[in-house]
Parts: C-alpha cells; structure tokens; sequence
C-alpha cells in the first residue's frame, strides 16, 4: 500500500468520525420540565420562583433552571428557562438576586447565570458571548454537591459528594483559588453571618465540619475543625442542616441509621431518626436538646414566626427556654397542641381591619416591633410519604402533611421555605423520584394552616 493511498485512506476514516461527531443528536428536555427536582428559590417580590431540574436519571443530556411566577389569578405560570449541565446538584443565589451559581455532578464543575429584568418581567439568561447551550463550565474537583456564598459575596464554598474536598471559587475572577479537605459525603452547607463560620453535614460521619474561610495578605486561609455530634443512641448520617430563625441554634435532620459493624443502612423499627437542635459555642457544638420521629427521612426546610408587639415588650422567646419550661416528652409525637401559636401570642400585619388614616398607620407601625416565637421545621419522610411539621417552641410535633391517600404518589425529598410576613409564607415540596413538585402558603392565623395552591409535573 503506497504511502499516498494510506494517507487518503486515514483522512477519509478522520472525514467520516468528524461527520458522525459533528451531528450528535442531543436529546433537549421540554422548557419548563419537571425532572428530579433538587433545590427551589423564592424572590423577594413574592410571586416569582426558580426551580431546578437535575436530570438525574438521564432522561435528557441537560438539566434545566426554571422561572415560574404565580399570576393575579393563583395560577403558576412558566416565564422562561435555562439549560445546565447534566447531573446539575444544588443551586446558590446572590443577596441581589442577580446570579444563580448551579453546580454539575457528572461534569464536575460550576455554572453561573444571571437574572434579568425586574419583578414581573424577570429573565434567566447567561452572560452575553455564550455560544454554546451553557457557557464554559469552571471546572472543580469532582461531583460538586451543596454551596453558600460568604457574607460579601466575593467567595462560593463549594463541597463535593465523592471525597468530601471544599472548594473556594473567588466570585470576581471566576475561578477556583482553594481546595481544602472534609469528611466525605457532605449533604448541605450554610454560612452563619454571627460567628462567620461555615457548617457542613454529612452522611457518612456523625460530625459537623466547623469553616474557617478569611483572606490574609499573603493567600486565602481556609481552617476545618471536626465537631462530634453526641447523641443518646449510635449511628450516624446527618442529611440536612439549617439555622433558626434568630440565627442562635441549628437544626440538623439525622437518620440515625447506619450500622457501624455491617457498614450498611438499616431501616426499620429499632432506628432512630430524629431532629437535634444545637449551638455552637467556643468551637465545640452544645446539643440543646433532640426529638425522636419515625420514617426515613430526607431534607428540611426552617419558617420562623413571629407576633407584633409593643415596642416595650420585645423580649424574644428562646426555644431551648420555651422547650425546659413546657417540659415537653421529646419521644411522644401523638399529643399535638392545638394553642401552640394563638390568636394571642401572633398577631398577622392585616390583624386589624378597621380602616386609618396614613399617618396612624405610620404612628402604629413604630410602636411595634417583631417579637420571635419558635420556628416550623419541615422534615421530609420519602418512604412514609409524608411530610413532619415541628414546632421548635414546643419542641413537638405540629401535623403533617400525607400523600398516602393521594392518587398521584409522592415521595418528598427536598424542601424550601420562604417567609413572606409574621405567620405566613410558602413551602415548596420536590417529590423527587415521582418528578413532581408541590407549593403551599402557609398562614399560622388561619383554620387551614397549610394549602395547597400549585403542583408542578
């Protein structure tokens, strides 16, 4: 075979791949898709929402951010959406609510977009110059999971699923500047604005990681300390973690499932799954005190409420006080008090109706102040389809919401609050595995708590 007839040969066989692989068919998910939910976000205006679908089973090549809004009727309508790269985790959104940073399982990085427009005619989109379906991915180490910017915004803690690693991405240059090391398994990070430290759970080891992030003249300085978690009864695995109200206690949702003899996951009756209220003091973690539920249980989601007082009476309520004086049975889930938040501990902004002039108004509005009372804490049971609402005042079981009877399954996972006045706010429901997703108001004052106003699928 002469050397010019090998050569034309090998050119043809580079024609044909380059063809094949120029004409990949991508298979696009439908605008507006509801596929493996994983994380929600609630603008400040109260009507407008991003959802973000992962794609998790690899149903599509992408995964997709979405922007819904509810209209003057109640109806959820869909305004516009994204493509992210396939497997997308969790998102992050700025104090300004311009930029959603989502990270990309599979493609082990981070992505940024950008919310345009103002309230009523937002827009997601990505920077312009992107030619692409998504711009250049900011590559990390591998499976970035759970992330939370710092108080200024100029770092996002990124922690990653598969080793457990910790990257710092400086916000203005875009581009990773750290890689520090945690317990693997990391299921959530937050960052607490009163001691400015970062905490992150995990599901493989019964400790929070303690962050230390701050820059120094000569580098960036990230510092982790490992606080055991001491339960009354053995095992491990800490799926979600939140901040009260008040910023003074967490909460973290822990399985209490994991056999340390047999390295597996045991669900059944002699678990114990619970919620652990605790604080942090002197780098060292104070458990305050635990409840005891039953089911699997997945992520959590934290509504504060409040009354309206006089200016002279704004004392706030502590839960771990309100908790040692109503000497509540932690392990007795049935006896549910109904007065938990009366009509005399809450007062809600439209309470009185009688009709006065702007300038009493104003006079009322200075003389009152928010007086906090407790926090629900919504806890997400997949396998028990249902939902358990705590009250953290009584340090007890509120209700719950059950999709047992439903016709439609439902298996919650993720969870997301938003609080929209003293008593009132929103919750959204990811049914994970059945690619639905439900949103409820909530009104504390009202004889119908919880409503059901949209479903997403």
């Amino acid at each position: 075979m002469s050397k010019n007839f090998r050569f034309l040969l090998i050119t043809a066989f580079a024609a044909v791949f380059m063809s094949c692989d120029s004409d990949t068919k991508y298979i696009y998910p439908p605008a507006g898709v509801v596929n493996r939910i994983t994380d929600f976000y609630f603008f400040d205006d109260g009507k407008s929402f991003i959802y973000l679908s992962s794609n998790m089973n690899r149903k599509y090549d992408f995964g997709e951010l979405v922007l819904m809004e509810i209209d003057d009727s109640g109806d959820l309508v869909f305004k516009n959406s994204l493509l992210v790269p396939s497997i997308a985790g969790k998102m992050a959104v700025s104090a300004d609510e311009k930029d959603v940073f989502v990270t990309t399982r599979d493609k082990h990085g981070v992505v940024r977009a950008k919310v345009a427009g103002k309230s009523g005619s937002y827009r997601l989109q990505y920077d312009e110059g992107t030619k692409d379906d998504y711009p250049d991915i900011l590559k990390t180490k591998k499976e970035p999971y759970a992330l939370a910017l710092n108080e200024d915004e100029s770092k996002l803690m990124v922690t990653h699923l598969l080793n457990g690693e910790l990257s710092v991405i400086d916000t203005e240059e875009w581009k990773v500047i750290k890689t520090s090391k945690l317990k693997f398994g990391v299921t959530e990070i937050l960052y607490d604005k009163n001691s400015g430290y970062f905490l992150a759970s995990h599901r493989s080891s019964g400790n929070i990681s303690l962050i230390e992030a701050r820059e120094t003249l000569e580098d960036f300085v990230v510092s982790v300390l490992q606080l055991p978690i001491d339960l009354p009864t053995k095992g491990f695995d800490v799926r979600s973690i939140k901040q009260s109200g008040d910023g003074e206690l967490f909460y973290a949702v822990f399985q209490n499932t994991y056999n340390e003899d047999t390295y597996e996951y045991a669900y059944d009756e002699d678990t114990a799954p619970q919620i652990v209220t605790f604080k942090i003091e002197d780098k060292s973690l104070k458990i305050v005190k635990t409840l005891a539920v039953s089911g699997n249980l997945g992520e959590m989601a934290v509504l504060p409420y409040s009354s309206e007082v006089a200016e002279s009476d704004d004392e706030t309520v502590e839960d771990s006080d309100t908790a040692e004086e109503n000497d509540v049975d932690e392990t007795d889930d049935d006896e549910i008090d109904d007065t938990d938040v009366s009509e005399d501990q809450v007062e809600t902004r439209a309470a009185d109706d009688e009709t006065t002039d702007d300038s009493d108004a104003a006079e009322a509005d200075e003389s009152k102040t928010s007086k906090r009372i407790g926090d629900l804490i919504f806890v997400a049971a997949p396998t028990d389809e249902k939902i358990i609402i705590i009250d953290s005042a009584r340090n007890s079981v509120r209700d719950e919401i059950s999709y047992k009877d439903d016709k439609k399954e439902c298996h919650p996972y993720q969870l997301y609050t938003k609080s929209t006045g003293n008593t009132t706010g929103y919750l959204f429901v990811s049914c994970f595995q059945d690619d639905r997703a439900y949103l409820y108001s909530i009104d504390l004052m009202s004889e119908e708590f919880i409503k059901k106003i949209g479903v997403l699928e």
